[in-house]
């Protein structure tokens, strides 16, 4: 058997067995692409303002406002962008306990628009879905990274058997023959798996590195992250507050914008303050980590491309690059794309397989006999 019959078996065999997790899983995958912007129209009770922000309202007072509302201690909150104009508050992550619901604060006025717990709606299903299908707790995370794996495969096999042999590159690209049926879902197929394959091998790829980073820190020379000792608790009350932390982490990172700030905790006694450049995509929300000393507001840590090395860098871009936000808008569509191509090659070379086999049939009927 040559390398090429064994590439095609594979491809047809495995993309008919497992093609409909794959299906799903690009689906998924397209509709959180734009995640935010399809949250924010589904749910316009939680995400409209009434007014223009009121400046007055900062970290510090929507804190309050938000405890006041919702009788739970912050654990996190998320300043208003252009997709999500609002403040979103969320209480704090205790590991083995599921996450409470988060608040949404009008900018404007500081009143409560509403409370959710975010994995029951759409987006949540969808991208418990896509991340686990459904299965975290009986290993479905790490499925998620196999299939990736997989899909790697296919991308790179489909190449193979589709480059032309003898023939014309360019006509290869967009030939697409209407007659017979089983030539046109074969061309269909092709076509359409070609202009998709580079999209989703980087997809496959980048999310293989996030499930199993540990499998690429060694290729590119990472070390695995060190866990920081716990410095001893202090009692006395902390005299930095949420607005004087976020000034402090853009005052050491000018250009930036922050996009949310983590509380201080009893594991963890330090705001941590997520920015993205001033300049860059919104949906890169968080390219440095700045931790400020709640005593004394000084930078104890920064993370970010000033203080990685390049194949950190790449190893930590793998978020942003699977869902196409490093990218920007055409990063962005080119993923939704690739997802939604997902149920196209799986219907057309489901259909090409069983109209082979109706053909093969009909050919092995004897001739003057009659179905």
């Amino acid at each position: 058997m040559t390398i090429r019959r064994a590439l095609l078996l594979g491809h047809r065999w495995l993309g008919l067995t497992l093609g409909l997790v794959l299906l799903l899983l690009g689906v998924t995958g397209s509709i959180l692409s734009f995640q935010r912007e399809i949250d924010a129209a589904l749910n316009p009770q939680l995400f409209r303002p009434s007014g223009p922000a009121n400046p007055d309202l900062n970290y510090a007072a929507i804190l309050k406002l938000a405890e006041q509302a919702t009788g739970r201690t912050p654990g996190s909150i998320r300043p208003p962008d252009d997709v999500w104009p609002v403040w979103v508050v969320s209480p704090p992550r205790m590991r083995g306990t599921p996450p409470g619901p988060n608040a949404y604060l009008d900018p404007a006025t500081g009143t409560l628009l509403g409370e959710r717990d975010g994995r029951g709606s759409f987006i949540g299903v969808t991208r418990q879905l896509h991340e686990a299908l459904l299965l975290r707790d009986w290993g479905g995370h790490e499925a998620v990274g196999w299939l990736g794996v997989l899909l790697l495969l296919f991308a790179l096999s489909g190449i193979w058997l589709w480059w032309p042999r003898g023939g014309s590159l360019g006509a290869a690209l967009v030939t697409v023959r209407r007659r017979p049926t089983v030539v046109l879902n074969l061309d269909l197929h092709r076509v359409i798996g070609i202009w998709m394959a580079v999209v989703l091998a980087v997809v496959a790829l980048s999310g293989t590195a996030i499930v199993f980073p540990g499998w690429f820190r060694p290729l590119l020379g990472v070390a695995a992250p060190a866990q920081p000792s716990p410095a001893p608790p202090r009692r006395d009350p902390m005299t930095v507050n949420a607005d004087a932390a976020v000034t402090a982490a853009l005052a050491h990172l000018p250009g930036q914008v922050a996009t949310g700030l983590l509380l201080p905790s009893r594991g963890r006694q330090a705001w941590q303050v997520t920015l993205r450049p001033a300049d860059g995509s919104a949906e890169v929300r968080a390219r440095s980590f700045v931790t400020i000393d709640p005593w004394t507001g000084a930078v104890t840590e920064e993370r970010g491309p000033r203080t990685r090395s390049l194949s950190e860098e790449i190893l930590a871009m793998q978020r942003w690059l699977h869902g196409g936000a490093l990218l920007g808008w055409p990063g962005r569509l080119l993923v939704f794309a690739s997802g939604i191509a997902m149920p196209v090659l799986f219907v057309t070379g489901l259909a090409a397989w069983l109209l082979r086999r109706r053909n093969r049939r009909r050919l092995a009927v004897p001739q003057g006999r009659t179905a």
